[in-house]
This record gives C-alpha cells, structure tokens and sequence, in this order.
C-alpha cells in the first residue's frame, strides 16, 4: 500500500471483531465503569461525612461537631452489579449517609425492574433468577414480595380516587380467585365493573374481592362508585350476566338505564336445557340477536319460540322470560352491538387474570390478590388506551 493512500476502515467488520473479541473488550469495560461507578459513590460520602462534622481532615478547631470513625462494608446492587462499599461514620454514630440510606441494598433502578418482572406475570421465585444473569446478585422469593408490596399505596389510590361522570356502557362480572384463610384455601369472587365513556375509552373503574356474589355485595361496590362520581347521567346501557342480586343492585341505583343480559351466557343456560339431538334449537336461537333491527329480532324469535316451544319448553321459557333484557342492546348505534350483546369484553380481561394467577396455587393473603388484579387491571387498562371502542 502507498504511504499517499488513506486508510479505510470497514464499521462493520469493526463491530464484528470487537465482538468476538468481547472478553477483551466489553468485559473490561463494564469492569471500568462498576469500578467509576464504585468510586464515584464513596467519595460522595466521604464529602458528605466531611460536611457532617464540620471540618476538614486533621483540622482541629472549634466547629468540629463530631470525630470520624472509619468505614464499614455495605453490600450495593447496581445496574451493573454487585459492588462492596466503604461506608463511612462518626464516632457517635449520629451521622447517616443520604447518599446511601440506611438498610438500601439495592438502587431504586434494581427494585423497579423487580417489580415489573413480577408485574408481567412471572412468580416470586422466578422473578430473582431472572434479574440474576443481568445484576450477578440472585434475589430471594420474599425480597421481591416484600417490593411488591410497595404497590398498596396504589391499589389504595385506585379504589378511593375520583371519578368522573363520562360513562356511556357498563358491563358488570365476577372472575373467582383463590386466597389462603385461616388455615386452608377458599374461593373468593372478584367484582369488576368496566366501562366505556363517552369517547369510547375503554377502562376497569374498580374491583372488589368477595365473599360470594349477591345483592348486596354488588351493591356495596356499585354504591361506593356513585358516590364517587359515578351518578350515571349519561348511562345508555348496562350489560350483565344475569345475577338476579346484581340486577336489584342496579335497579336501586340506576333504574332508568337500559339492561342488558349476556347473550354468552344465556346460550349455555338454553344449551343445558336441550338434549344433544336438539342443537339445531340452540343454533337457530343465535339468528334472533344477529338480526338487522329490533323488529326483526322479535319476529324471528316467534318463529323460534312457534317451531319449538313443544319440543323444547324449558329452553322457550328460559329465554322468553328475558327476551326485553336480552333486546336492550338494540337502542344502541349498530356498530357497537356486536360488543355490547355479550360480556365478553371483560370476559377477555379475565383470561389475562386466570394467566396471571395459574402460576401460584393461592394467594396467601388477600392484599397480594388484590395486587396481582391490580397489575394486571392497570397493565390492561395501559392497552385500551391505544384501541378506543
């Protein structure tokens, strides 16, 4: 090569040796900034010791508040590892790093990505071994509990926080959970209530873990949110399961708002009301709610109700008896029946639940159930926000 040519270098080929060579490279440079990282931290609490006692070392003049007493070792996870740091104090021990409080074994950083691990689904157990090939420290299964356990204070907010009167569709189920009480698992009901605003937002207003769904379960919960704001002034549709105790419950609060009955679930109650040569009943049930208008519902359902009310009775009754809440979805506008007929919406948010919690065989107390639907309600809630109705 002549001495005139310029030298080229290829960025490519570049990264690529640097790379290979990573041991060489990339190691020593983590290694140099743990070390900075390390550094930087012990001085700023030798200054911070310094500023404590009032004077300078060796200096022996009459604002010195306190004598210094060497270190002692405190052990620190950091986004790029474990470090072992000389922490200074005084000789009366009235001095406290703020740099470093006390008790901090690990930085805020750390104590986040805990928190969001676990938040994604992954267990207690899990959780620590996961963050242990990125931060060299494996955390215990109580460590991260114990982290968790810093969302209280949001799960709190949550249930006691505003709400604003901007509702247009309500849709009311329970998912069941298990907890560990005195001494032995028991199911509990969750309540949900999601609604839709005005925008066509999508959201879960609020939760509240049970004994057993009844009316005056839902009504303490539907009560607690009107008095939070939810009054209902621009209610057009409440759609439920078919709870006899939570259709009262809405009957006291709202009783001018339309409602709904699920369509999914009476089509299983009519399904174990016929026998298996009779599905031809069940399928031709499905045309009266895909009709094009109320009207037409209602004369498809006669034709129904004609052609097997003596071959399947019970079935007829079961949904005669309900056919006004089973139509109520047709004052709405059409394009948001097909939504609005079922409670499937949230029967969706209840997948993500039960996915949630088929990691673990209980809850063993009923604030980290209420954590656990919270994370997951929240998280949820984040990806609405994207898809409005």
């Amino acid at each position: 090569m002549r001495a005139s040519q310029a030298l080229t270098f290829e960025a490519a080929a570049c990264w690529q040796r640097l790379q290979q060579s990573k041991e060489f490279f990339f190691e020593d440079l983590d290694a140099q900034m743990k070390e900075h990282h390390q550094k930087f931290l012990e001085e700023l609490m030798l200054y911070e010791r310094q500023c404590f006692i009032n004077v300078h070392p060796y200096q022996r003049l009459a604002q010195r508040v306190d004598q210094a007493n060497g270190f002692y070792q405190r052990r620190l996870t950091t986004r790029l590892g474990s470090m072992e740091l000389k922490v200074p104090r005084t000789r009366s021990g009235h001095f406290h790093s703020q740099v470093l409080p006390r008790y901090q074994r690990r930085e805020p950083a750390i104590n986040e990505a805990l928190k969001a691990v676990f938040l994604l689904g992954v267990s207690t157990r899990q959780t620590g071994r996961a963050l242990a090939t990125l931060v060299e420290d494996a955390v215990s299964a109580s460590t991260v509990s114990a982290v968790a356990k810093a969302l209280d204070v949001s799960v709190q907010a949550f249930h006691r926080r505003k709400l604003s009167d901007h509702y247009r569709y309500l849709l009311l189920d329970g998912v069941s959970v298990r907890i560990r009480l005195v001494g032995k698992v028991q199911r509990r009901m969750a309540l949900c209530v999601y609604g839709i605003t005005l925008c066509g937002q999508r959201e879960l207003i609020d939760f509240q873990i049970v004994k057993a769904e009844a009316h005056d379960s839902w009504y303490d919960l539907l009560w607690n949110l009107w008095r939070r704001g939810l009054r209902g002034e621009f209610l057009e549709l409440i759609c439920t399961d078919g709870q006899l105790g939570l259709a009262k419950a809405i009957a006291r609060l709202w009783p001018a708002a339309p409602h709904q009955r699920c369509w999914a679930h009476k089509l299983r109650n009519l399904e174990n009301k016929l026998k298996a040569s009779q599905r031809d009943c069940l399928e031709e049930s499905k045309l009266i709610y895909q009709s094009a208008h109320r009207p037409e519902a209602l004369e498809r359902f006669r034709a129904w109700k004609k052609k097997w009310r003596r071959e399947a009775p019970k079935a007829v009754q079961c949904l005669e008896e309900d056919l006004e809440e089973m139509l109520a979805f047709f004052s709405c506008p059409p394009a948001h029946w097909k939504r609005l007929r079922t409670t499937n919406v949230i029967e969706r948010l209840f997948v993500e639940v039960r996915r949630r919690i088929r990691t673990m065989c209980a809850f063993t107390t009923r604030q980290s159930c209420e954590r656990i639907l919270f994370s997951v309600f929240d998280r949820m809630n984040t990806y609405w926000e994207l898809r409005p109705l």
